[in-house]
């Protein structure tokens, strides 16, 4: 069996086991809004925005150094 296979299935079986773990609704609450959303969701959501924040990071970063 391929390698990356059994990779990307062992991922598949850890992320399906997180997502059974954190199915909980949970109390989001911001300033005067209140929102309630699945735990995975809201760790999913929050993890998106670090990759986004990384990003962003990491671009402006290169754009400045091929500046100077």
């Amino acid at each position: 069996m391929n390698t990356k296979l059994i990779v990307a299935l062992c991922l598949i079986l850890l992320i399906i086991l997180f997502t059974i773990q954190n199915a909980e609704v949970v109390t989001i609450q911001f300033l005067v809004w209140k929102l309630s959303v699945s735990r995975v969701l809201m760790i999913f959501f929050v993890f998106t925005i670090g990759v986004v924040v990384g990003w962003i990071t990491n671009v402006w970063s290169r754009h400045r150094k091929s500046r100077n």
